[in-house]
């Protein structure tokens, strides 16, 4: 999928309706009523209860026709199961029909009826079919209490017989030094001890009873209880936030209420914990370590792992999709076919939806119909097996952090190329780079893609070569030798020295003034010749490299941004050039030019990042310019910024927004999840953690239960492409749930479901390679 980077350019692919599949519905024969799943409390004057109509079982056991295949596939054995009769939400809603008592507390002996009763319902799951089945439902129920609820003492909760629940009674204790309360938000993996802040919030939106005001609980102190020994160390206090959607991109509400903050950051004993706040309850657990931070490193590096295509299914557990698409090889004829066919071309709009995921061009193959034998591997194009040009700089990227700390974390993260002599980082980049530059013509110049293969999976395109193509091929192995360079691997940093030389000649002065999409924005031929020139600067040493990058570059004042979303992307080449003067690269040429690009580096990290940081209520310090999908991660600036400061002071609070946006994006959120699915059935990496489940990506029916590990979705609500089931998540699970769509904090815009492509699909280039590289730095700014 897509090009998609900002509100304008929202209308994507899927014009087609899929043939439908028959649902049968398995129906337990021994269930009557909703399933009452579970009862706790949230804080002293709140009990929660989660009922589940129904919900939906795939299959996952990698047998049948749809075994390790793409989304293209007909799923027809997904199971949807009905426990009896549905919640009765009219019922539901009457605090009279729950009744809370304790036999060993004489002041609810009699028991006690709560003040209000809210819900809220969402769609999680739902099964291969279109415009139906029912999907998956649940409820969340919170039951607000006349009075604050003692720990001492173990209730009883009575449900009247007609809410229709499996269960009458159920046991219920508030034990919030050990139990979990959802209200409070945390990273999910962990701390690094001398993480430059520790952030945690306080906050929950109870659905149609809207925000819980937790302005009586500021001041009240917060603890870390350590889980092995009990031991229960100070943390300090509830403070005051923010307001919802204070200062945060496109003015979202997040999460539907204030925010109240929680810092710990003095904390740095390792150990594992809980934070403990009085009168609330405690968070998932926690860890403070050294080198916590490369879990979700290595995680995302692990997703990235299984958007490759051309893995065996037996490299890695669970098994890499399939088919490999091997020129000759798997499936047996296969077959890359040249065409004429690109972006340029007239017929391009024309041939409907998005071209790329059109699966015939065999209407402008070239005379003689010529393949291309080495057209393999490269990273897929969300759940379509398509390469286009704009994923390239998935390889800028990944290499960032190494461009600008010299180093390139370990050769151990847990994929099948780790232990070769290569860090994982630099072996994901050079996956991606490879395929481009196999992907030639013929006569020596560099296409801008291959199409979705046809159904029979006999034969995909590929598009034709493009000046601009030859600009990126040269920008994209500058960036990877300049990256073996800074990590001392001679061989590799001549090799790839040499494709850049090789592609920047074949670009020969053309298609500079040419704009495509790439990653999230647009680039220009010169903004890909920048950055090329900015890596052999310091690979050569050559003055003709460095008049390029001056003749390329766009930032001629202290305040010029690196990068206008609509025009051009210079981020990637002013931190290869700048960075490059830290790390044994050439001597600088020019200081005044320097110290401009230098100002320039601090100016958009304070004002795309540092500003957004402190006036957010969430603290989140990601670029807003490319926060559509409130997924992404984007801090090419600040990450650049914070590498080539001096200033302490300055440091400190760019490590502060970096590690604040990262623990949003581990478990800060609304979702009180880690934004990646997980865990990894291989490392076990991930596996006490709550992660996504189910989204719209690879590991379908491959033998190995959910989704493959490490990958980001959208969480984009609006609809693309006409297709309700599909294509329109606020209109079509938004509107089976509870309260209407709108009222709903913007940060649950996810629904656990497989087959909502406008909703939680993603792209690496998009969603992946932006927050990996987030990652990354995190792990390797700290010798």
């Amino acid at each position: 999928m897509h090009c998609v980077f900002l509100p304008l350019f929202r209308v994507l692919k899927y014009g087609a309706v899929n043939v439908l599949a028959v649902l049968i519905l398995a129906v337990p024969t021994t269930v009557h009523g909703a399933r009452l799943a579970e009862a706790v409390f949230i804080d002293e004057r709140h009990l929660l209860l989660r009922i589940v109509d129904s919900e939906v079982i795939y299959q996952d056991n990698g047998r049948g026709p749809t075994a390790f295949m793409g989304h293209e596939t007909r799923i027809t054995d997904d199971r949807f199961v009905a426990y009896g009769e549905s919640l009765s939400v009219e019922v539901a809603s009457e605090p009279a029909r729950y009744r809370l008592r304790s036999i060993d507390d004489p002041e609810s002996a009699q028991g006690v009826t709560p003040v209000a009763v809210y819900r809220r319902t969402k769609v999680e799951g739902t099964a291969w079919g279109w415009p139906e089945p029912t999907p998956g439902i649940e409820h969340r129920i919170y039951l607000e209490l006349p009075t604050p609820i003692s720990p001492e003492f173990t209730y009883t909760l009575v449900l009247d017989p007609e809410l229709k629940t499996d269960r009458s009674e159920v046991t219920v204790a508030f034990r919030p030094q050990t139990e979990i309360s959802e209200a409070v938000r945390v990273n999910l993996y962990g701390y690094e001890p001398d993480a430059a802040v520790k952030t945690a919030d306080l906050y929950l939106w109870r659905g149609d009873g809207g925000p819980r005001d937790f302005s009586d609980m500021v001041g009240r102190p917060v603890r870390l209880i350590d889980i092995d020994s009990a031991e229960t160390f100070t943390a300090g206090r509830v403070d005051v936030g923010g307001t919802r959607g204070q200062g945060e991109a496109y003015d979202r509400d997040y999460n539907g209420s204030d925010y109240w903050h929680i810092d710990f950051t003095g904390f740095e004993r390792p150990g594992r914990y809980r934070l403990f706040v009085e009168g609330v309850g405690s968070s998932h657990p926690i860890e403070i370590r050294d080198g916590i931070t490369r879990d979700p490193f290595a995680m995302s590096v692990i997703g990235f792992y299984y958007m490759r295509i051309g893995e065996s299914k037996e490299a890695r557990l669970p098994a890499p999709r399939q088919p490999r698409f091997l020129p000759g090889q798997q499936p047996p004829d296969f077959r890359v076919i040249r065409t004429v066919m690109s972006p340029k071309h007239p017929d391009w709009d024309s041939l409907g939806g998005d071209p790329w995921d059109r699966k015939d061009w065999s209407a402008y193959v070239e005379p003689g119909s010529p393949v291309n034998p080495d057209a393999w591997g490269g990273h897929s194009d969300a759940m379509d097996w398509d390469r286009r040009a704009q994923q390239i700089s998935i390889v800028w990227d990944l290499a960032l952090p190494v461009l600008l700390t010299g180093r390139a974390g370990g050769d151990d993260l847990g994929i099948p190329d780790s232990g070769n002599g290569i860090p994982d980082l630099l072996d994901t980049a050079r996956y991606e780079a490879d395929f481009w530059l196999r992907l030639r013509d013929g006569r020596g110049d560099y296409s801008m893609g291959v199409n979705n293969p046809s159904e029979d999976h006999s034969v995909a395109y590929q598009a034709k070569a493009e000046p601009w193509m030859a600009w990126a091929n040269a920008a994209s192995a500058g960036v990877l030798a300049e990256s073996f360079r800074r990590v001392g691997h001679k061989e590799l940093t001549a090799s790839y020295t040499a494709a850049a030389i090789e592609a920047w000649e074949r670009a020969d002065g053309r298609d500079l003034d040419v704009r495509f999409n790439i990653g999230l924005g647009r680039a220009s031929g010169r903004d890909l010749k920048a950055l090329a020139a900015a890596c052999l600067v310091h690979l050569t040493g050559e003055d003709r490299y460095h008049d390029a990058f001056v003749q390329a570059c766009v930032v001629t004042t202290p305040t010029t941004p690196l990068e206008s979303p609509y025009e051009y992307a210079q981020h990637w080449a002013v931190a290869a050039y700048l960075a490059g003067f830290e790390h044994g690269g050439a001597a600088p040429r020019d200081e005044s030019l320097r110290e401009r690009l230098m100002q320039a580096v601090r100016h958009e990290a304070e004002t795309k990042h540092l500003e957004p940081f402190r006036r957010a209520a969430s603290r989140r310090a990601t670029d807003p310019d490319h926060a559509w999908f409130q997924s992404v991660i984007k801090t090419h600036a600040l990450m650049t910024a914070h590498a080539l400061a001096g200033d302490d002071q300055a440091r400190d609070e760019m490590a502060g927004a970096l590690h604040a946006e990262a623990d949003w994006s581990l478990g800060r959120n609304p979702l009180n999840r880690v934004l990646m699915t997980g865990p990894d059935a291989a490392t076990g990496l991930g596996e006490r953690i709550p992660h996504l489940g189910y989204i719209y990506t690879t590991g379908r029916n491959d033998g190995t239960p959910g989704s493959h590990p490490g990958h980001t979705p959208y969480m984009n609500p609006e609809p693309w492409g006409g297709q309700p089931f599909k294509g329109d998540p606020k209109g079509w699970y938004g509107s089976r749930g509870y309260p209407v769509w709108e009222r709903w904090p913007f940060g649950e815009a996810l629904w656990n479901a497989r087959y909502s492509y406008a909703n939680n699909e993603f792209t690496p280039q998009q969603t992946m390679s932006g927050k990996t590289a987030h990652y990354a730095y995190l792990v390797l700014m700290n010798p």
